[in-house]
């Protein structure tokens, strides 16, 4: 069995309430003898259902989430804050 460690961010925007926020996932990848490819998601030392596959919002409990690249939210509130 092969094992590799990667970590992958991601943006999160509720399309119900407006929240938005950002989360580093440290994903541990198996692949086993049958080429089949297992992903566990940790974030910090507590596991996680991927954030790909129905993402709720935590401040609503809503899943009409959008999922863009890291930094998407960052970049928004810093321009709210020079208006």
């Amino acid at each position: 069995m092969q094992t590799e460690y990667v970590q992958r961010s991601y943006s999160f925007a509720c399309l119900a309430c407006g929240h938005g926020w950002e989360s580093t996932y440290d994903i541990e990848l198996r692949v086993d003898e049958h080429a089949r490819v297992t992903a566990t998601y940790r974030l910090g030392a507590r596991r996680v259902p991927s954030p790909l596959q129905s993402p709720r919002c935590p401040a609503c409990e809503d899943g009409r989430i959008r999922i863009m690249r890291p930094g998407r939210v960052a970049t928004v509130r810093l321009h709210e804050r020079w208006r």
